[in-house]
């Protein structure tokens, strides 16, 4: 079984998987620091493979959604305009790019993670709600026709996240894939996946939980937090 197919046997409640939030510092995790270096297709894969090999990872999350509102708030675009320009702007389509790499080279999957449109109108000072709910609508749509294996949904605020996986889950039935829930307020994480059970989370200490899903996420980003010798030992001491 491959680890792709793990991840998937995962969702569905069958075996557990590891999918560890590793982003933010990714590149100092595995000793290659460079900025912006998920708009770069082949390095951004290669960067994410090397993490996941550290971590014997079943599943990796790409947070390229975010890195297209924090450029856009860099380049000092706001309001609804930026908003509707996000999901075809550059950003976005590195980070189509990037997954379509990850998932033609790599064993295991690829599952991008958007906004709630309710905090995408919020991070980038929308007026309208429609606006914010189109692009993300748009972004799930292009993420998965490059081939992601699931979407993710992360927020701070329960209900905006389930809102926004449901609407995630019906572009999603279109290909098959899976939507999962991350809310993480507070230093608190929980997670589900949409139509089916809880997601796993990690403990601080980086311990696999005794309860919860087949799917099992560390507790936030932990790539500037853990060691690669932490990653390694939660991810090969999968029960």
């Amino acid at each position: 079984m491959s680890r792709r197919q793990r991840f998937a046997a995962a969702v569905a409640g069958e075996a557990r998987a590891f999918a560890p939030i590793l982003w933010d510092r990714l590149p100092e995790l595995v000793r290659q620091p460079r900025s912006d270096w998920w708009s770069d297709p082949t390095v951004g894969q290669r960067m994410i493979a090397d993490a996941a090999a550290i971590a014997l990872a079943d599943a990796m999350f790409t947070f390229t959604a975010r890195e297209a509102v924090r450029g856009a708030l860099a380049a000092g675009a706001g309001g609804d305009e930026a908003i509707d320009a996000l999901a075809s702007g550059e950003a976005a389509v590195r980070g189509a790019e990037l997954i379509a790499c990850v998932h033609e080279v790599a064993d295991h999957a690829v599952v991008p993670v958007l906004p709630p449109p309710p905090l995408l109108c919020r991070d980038l000072g929308g007026d309208e709600p429609e606006p914010a709910e189109d692009a993300f609508s748009d972004l799930a749509l292009g993420f998965l026709r490059a081939g992601a294996d699931a979407l993710a949904v992360h927020g701070t605020d329960a209900d905006e996240v389930g809102a926004a996986v449901r609407r995630a889950a019906a572009i999603g039935e279109l290909f098959q894939r899976p939507v999962l829930a991350i809310c993480e307020l507070d230093g608190a994480v929980s997670g589900w996946v949409h139509g089916g059970g809880e997601i796993g989370v990690a403990s601080a200490a980086g311990e696999w939980p005794d309860r919860g899903g087949g799917v099992v996420i560390t507790p936030g980003d932990v790539s500037g937090r853990w060691s690669a010798e932490q990653l390694r030992r939660l991810g090969g001491g999968r029960p």
